[in-house]
Parts: C-alpha cells; sequence; structure tokens
C-alpha cells in the first residue's frame, strides 16, 4: 500500500527470471508488483526533508519493509512536527470550495496551492503546522517562475492567502500566517487598443482568411462581422461567439441585446449585461452566412464556447503575423471599444463600466485611467473656475 503523503516509496527491483517479467504488466508498473520473492527497495523524502536514497530494506516480505517505511515516517514527524500534511490540507481545501468556484478557477488555485507544496517539501516541511512566515515570503521570490507577470503573481498570492485563512479558521495550522505576510502588489498594465489603421488591417485580413472547408476559414465574410461585433460592442470573445441576433430588440436608433456572461463567478449573483448594435450591423449579422443552424458565429459540437474562442484567438494571431500587428487577439478589440468610447468625450467612465459588464468603477479606471479624459476636463474646469473667483 503506497503512501504518498510520506513521500517515501517501496518498490522492487526484480530480478531476470522474475515471473512478472513475463507478464502482460507494462514495464513502467512492474516496479510495484509485489506478489514475488524479490527484496523491496525504499527511495524519497521523509517528513523531515532528508531524503532517503534508493537502497534496499533487506526484505522480500511487504509488510517488514512497510515497518521500516513507517521507521523513516515517524522521525521524520518527530523532527518536522505533527499534525495534517500539507497535502491533506490542500485536498481538504479545494473539496471545500468546489461548491463556490468554477472549474477553471478551481484549477487556478491548486496549481498556486502544488506550487506552494513543492516549495516547502523541497525545504523540508511536509505538515501544515511547520510552515512559517518565513516559508511564505521566501515562496513569493523564490518558488514562482520568474518570467510570471505581476498580476499573476497577485492572484497567486490571494489564492494562498485564501487557503491560509480557512487553515487557520479550521486549525489545521496553529498562527494566524495570513496577517504576518505581505500580499503582492499587482501592477495593471494600462490597456493598449489598436489603432485605426491597424482595425482597418485587421478587418481586411479576415475578409481574405481561406484555407479550409469547415469554420472560419470556410466562411471569411462572417469572421469578419465577428470581430466588428466585438469592436461595436466590446463583448468578450467567449460571449459574442453565443451571439443571437433572433434574441437582439430594436430601439429608438439601435439595437439591445441582453446576455448572461460566459462563466460568471458563482460567488456572485447571476446578472445580465446589455450592449447596443446598429442598424447595418445587426441586419449584415441575420443575413450573412450562418456557421450552425442555431448561431451565426459558432461552430462545432458541445455547449462550451471556449474552444471556439480559442478557434478566433489562433485566427487573429495568424492575420497579426501576416500584417505585422503585435500582440494581435481578441480582448484588444474589447480595450479599442473602451478607449474609444471614452475619448468620444460623451459617455462617462460608469457608462463605459456598464457596457463593459465590470462588477465597479474602480476594475474600469485600473485598466483606462490614462485614456480617460472626460474627468480631467472636468477637474480642470472646475479649477480654472475656482481660480477666476478667488
Amino acid at each position: 500500500m503506497s503512501r504518498p503523503l510520506e513521500s517515501l516509496i517501496l518498490f522492487k527491483r526484480h530480478s531476470a527470471n522474475c515471473a512478472v517479467n513475463k507478464s502482460r504488466i507494462p514495464k513502467k508498473k512492474r516496479e510495484f508488483f509485489m506478489e514475488c520473492d524479490c527484496q523491496v527497495w525504499i527511495r524519497g523524502r521523509t517528513p523531515a526533508g532528508d531524503i532517503v536514497p534508493r537502497q534496499s530494506t533487506g526484505f522480500s516480505d511487504l509488510k517488514r519493509a512497510e515497518a521500516m517505511r513507517d521507521a523513516y515516517v515517524r522521525q521524520g514527524r518527530a523532527e518536522s512536527g505533527s499534525g495534517m500534511p500539507v497535502t491533506e490540507c490542500i485536498e481538504r481545501y479545494l473539496r471545500l470550495r468546489e461548491q463556490d468556484l468554477d472549474e477553471r478557477t478551481l484549477a487556478q488555485h491548486r496549481l498556486a496551492l502544488e506550487r506552494l507544496r513543492s516549495y516547502l517539501e523541497n525545504r523540508g516541511v511536509f505538515y501544515a503546522e511547520g510552515i512559517k512566515a518565513d516559508h511564505l515570503e521566501s515562496f513569493k521570490t523564490d518558488g514562482l517562475p520568474r518570467e510570471m507577470a505581476s498580476t499573476t503573481r497577485a492572484t497567486t498570492d490571494a489564492k494562498i492567502r485564501c487557503f491560509l485563512r480557512m487553515a487557520y479558521r479550521r486549525e489545521w495550522i496553529k498562527e494566524v500566517l495570513v496577517e504576518k505576510v505581505r500580499p503582492v502588489r499587482a501592477v495593471y498594465e494600462q490597456k493598449e487598443p489598436y489603432t485605426d489603421d491597424e482595425v482597418g488591417t485587421i478587418l481586411e485580413q479576415a475578409g481574405k482568411i481561406n484555407g479550409g472547408t469547415h469554420g472560419y476559414a470556410s466562411k471569411p465574410a462572417t469572421f469578419r462581422l465577428l470581430l466588428e461585433l466585438m469592436l461595436e460592442t466590446g463583448m468578450r470573445v467567449g460571449d459574442a461567439v453565443c451571439y443571437d441576433p433572433r434574441i437582439a430588440s430594436k430601439g429608438d436608433s439601435l439595437w439591445t441585446y441582453t446576455f448572461t456572461p460566459h462563466k460568471p463567478k458563482r460567488t456572485e449573483k447571476a446578472r445580465s449585461i446589455e450592449v447596443y448594435l446598429t442598424e447595418d450591423l445587426q441586419k449584415r449579422i441575420e443575413a450573412c452566412d450562418w456557421l450552425s443552424p442555431r448561431l451565426p458565429f459558432w461552430y462545432g459540437s458541445g455547449s462550451d464556447p471556449d474552444p471556439v474562442a480559442q478557434a478566433v484567438y489562433e485566427r487573429m494571431q495568424s492575420i497579426g503575423e501576416k500584417a505585422g500587428i503585435a500582440d494581435c487577439r481578441p480582448h484588444r478589440l474589447r480595450d479599442t471599444f473602451a478607449v474609444r468610447r471614452l475619448l468620444s468625450g460623451k459617455l462617462h467612465l460608469e457608462d463605459v463600466s456598464r457596457l463593459l459588464g465590470h462588477s465597479s468603477v474602480k476594475v474600469t479606471e485600473t485598466y483606462y485611467a490614462k485614456w480617460v479624459t472626460s474627468r480631467k476636463r472636468r477637474l480642470e474646469r472646475l479649477v480654472s473656475e475656482s481660480l477666476m473667483d478667488s
């Protein structure tokens, strides 16, 4: 019986005439076949962090070999502390969060915590009570890839802090470690829209794509309309590929399309977003060559829009390479929509935030602060008026 939490593995090095070599058991799994008289070997790391080099236990009997491994484990526990193993804490935490997080976010939590676990084990920390503030501070600089972006570091740190709060609340750790460790502050890069010339080139090249009998390559005019839709409404690509013109409603001068964003947070109440299309774009979408009977921009099976969104990303990357446009991807169409509306001076930041479906105006300002001219002009006017009155 293997015990992955102890990080000590029992295995066998079978002799040339062992029956397992003539069996159908895959070669990679033969070392864990114990139904023979070959000697049991051991390798791995103790809970104290000491490496046990590959060596024979001197026993053929599995129970006696397991007793030897247990001796290593008991010794390691005495040296490195007791309580719940870090691995078990992580698994319990993830099970408790399954109801709150969607599958993708849960996987991100797992990745962050597995990086922490690996870092701790490399420093001989196998049990939660052995985690110190110094480990967590060092992890931020030594345990994460150096090329990791500031924002990704911040979100990774936030996920680990959530884990530490629950670990203390459920008494897996005895210290309030989260209060002893400084949070990582993200440095958000300001969004960069496409220039007008780049937009023109992208749309022109989108209408010329060719090279397939299915998907967007088979209907370049439809693909171009999809990009125009994102540019005119600011919709994310995952929502745009699900656009259904049949449920849009005609207003006084524009068409209104109401939808629920793709994969909203489970902890948030489901909310809808409204975007607006011109009469011309709506009519062209209705009359275009649809990719499927269900939706104009959707193709393939299933109900997950992510694979379709990925296809859009790959097409735009290809267009960018051919046209010499750096960082050519769908989300920059959304950025271009936002910046164009802000620079027009006719919409307030709050209005643009609502059109983008952001959870708060603060989110919008974080990414588009340098493009918010209306507030600057208003502040300039108020300061000018105050100086004239003084």
